[in-house]
């Protein structure tokens, strides 16, 4: 039996890797210790979808699925599919929700968000917490979003802001926006409609310290 990974240990260079695409045993280990950490975003970004009845939603980045029960639970009827660039993380999601997967309730792929292979105008919600600091071209991916979004259906955004990030792992591979920048991506992507709230919530590290942050949670129509 190999010993657990001790993500404190981690070099800031090699966690930011870890948060970007979750890999392996390492992998795992960063992707358990964000369950706590996302608590409270999640739990505004679900009230922000409002999910209803026989909803459709797509999630980009799901992790390790911790959160896909809670938002199946948000209304009747609502059916899942999500999209990870991470092959373990698909894997890990897919035993975690395994009896809604083989119900056909939940649906995992591995992909990625700038080449959505999804047909258009299937999805009444999407969300997508922490991803937009690794899309290469978000103007891309927000596109791609939108393209499979019904007319008038809503997006969800999750991301912190940019004066909330001092910490070393930060500064390998992150790109954070502003208010006005946020609007204006999504803007040009189609989205009409943009409003952003700004959550004051507790960042718990890998080392275990609760710091405060500010954390973007950003609709868009």
């Amino acid at each position: 039996m190999t010993d657990p990974v001790d993500v404190s240990k981690l070099d800031a260079p090699t966690l930011a890797s870890h948060l970007a695409k979750p890999d392996g045993a390492t992998g795992i280990a960063v992707s358990a210790g964000l369950n706590k950490t996302n608590e409270g975003p999640y739990r505004v970004a679900r009230a922000k979808l409002a999910l209803a009845a026989a909803d459709n939603l797509l999630e980009i980045g799901f992790g390790n699925g911790h959160e896909i029960a809670a938002l199946l639970a948000a209304a009747a009827d609502v059916t899942y599919t999500g999209i990870d660039i991470s092959e373990t993380m698909v894997a890990e999601a897919k035993r975690r929700n395994a009896v809604a997967v083989e119900a056909g309730v939940v649906t995992l792929l591995h992909a990625a968000s700038d080449k959505l292979p999804l047909a258009a105008a299937v999805f009444d919600k999407a969300l997508a917490l922490n991803t937009i600091y690794f899309w290469r071209d978000p103007a891309v991916d927000l596109g791609e979003i939108r393209r499979v979004l019904r007319p008038g259906g809503r997006l969800v955004l999750g991301a912190i802001a940019p004066w909330s990030t001092s910490r070393p792992v930060f500064r390998h591979g992150f790109t954070f926006y502003s208010p006005e920048q946020l609007t204006a991506l999504l803007q040009a992507a189609g989205f009409a409609d943009v409003a952003i709230e700004t959550l004051v919530d507790i960042y718990i590290t890998s080392e275990g310290e609760h710091l405060p942050r500010d954390y973007f949670i950003v609709s868009a129509t």
